[in-house]
């Protein structure tokens, strides 16, 4: 297909479905640079080749509806890789992939290759992998939408969290007055985990919110958010505790129910409670949870928030 002059202007680029986001990921990945993306269509546009007197020529400019992939370097790959490895509980698969990690050519292979013998961490990875570049893919989309003079996909961040202040009233009441049962969805949080976490883990963690909740039924906090009908759905538990260093926040749960996940809850919660931390002088805040998904992890890591630690299983 040969590009050649002025593509007139559609009402709109293409929808980002899950065919046209593996297109565009294996353009970001390939380091010839080889393909542009049809702004249409989704679809992938060899890049012509040039013989020797044309490289030596100024790039041509692009027609309007033609654009490079996002940015993504070898050593943003890289980086994925290691953020997976910390949240990694097989003790010999972690062994193995930081083995990986610590050579120097073929990583990546080797990476996949060791992948390749758990079957439930590299869907995992895939799952993690994908979350992590859609939101590097649809921020490239606004960006090309500004640049064809269109109106960006979404709101701007502010305006979208306007939005959802409007939508969604935030409440706080002590932990032991939750107008709803909490342990029915300490038990849907834990069901879900079970798609990436082993029956040992979500047993333990499990265990964990028993005696939190028993510890912190009166001075714990319950930050929850309605629907219009009144029914929860994004809710996070959190205590004060004392250390050596000072007191600490800790959120020990943190869940949106399904159909409503995408809409930036989680970060309204967890901001509504580093609030209450800093109101009461506390030094920091902390979320401790097994029951975060490889795909919200990698939102957390985009929003800014820092891993502190991690657990291991050892078989």
């Amino acid at each position: 297909m040969v590009y050649n002059g002025a593509v007139a202007k559609e009402a709109r680029i293409f929808e980002l479905s899950d065919t046209i986001l593996e297109r565009i990921i294996f353009a970001m990945e390939d380091q010839s640079r080889s393909h542009y993306i049809d702004l249409r269509t989704g679809d992938l546009v060899p890049k012509p080749e040039k013989t020797l007197r044309e490289e030596a020529l100024p790039e041509a400019p692009l027609p309007e509806w033609i654009a490079p992939p996002p940015q993504w370097s070898p050593a943003d790959g890289f980086r994925l890789m290691e953020a997976f490895c910390g949240r990694i509980n097989r003790m010999e698969l972690k062994l193995a992939l930081n083995r990986v990690l610590g050579r120097g050519k073929g990583v990546f292979k080797a990476f996949r290759q060791v992948l390749a013998e758990y079957p439930r961490e590299d869907a995992l990875f895939r799952d993690y992998k994908n979350a992590t570049l859609r939101c590097q893919v649809e921020l490239w989309m606004d960006d090309m939408r500004e640049v064809l003079g269109l109106a960006r996909l979404g709101v701007e961040p502010e305006d979208f969290q306007d939005l959802v202040d409007e939508e969604f009233c935030l409440e706080a009441r002590p932990i032991g007055e939750a107008p709803f049962p909490l342990a029915e969805f300490f038990a849907q949080a834990l069901e879900e985990a079970l798609d990436w976490s082993p029956p040992f883990a979500a047993a333990l963690e499990k265990t964990g919110l028993d005696d939190f909740l028993r510890r912190h039924g009166q001075d714990g906090f319950l930050h929850y958010m309605n629907e219009a009908e009144g029914k929860p759905i994004a809710m996070a538990a959190m205590a004060f505790v004392d250390t050596e260093a000072g007191p600490v926040g800790l959120i020990r749960f943190l869940y949106v129910v399904p159909e409503f996940r995408g809409l930036g809850l989680e970060l309204k919660l967890i901001d509504s409670l580093r609030r209450r931390c800093r109101d009461a002088g506390l030094g920091a805040c902390f979320l401790r949870s097994a029951l975060l998904s490889p795909g919200l992890s990698a939102s957390l890591d985009g929003w800014g928030l820092k891993t502190c630690g991690t657990q291991y299983l050892i078989d």
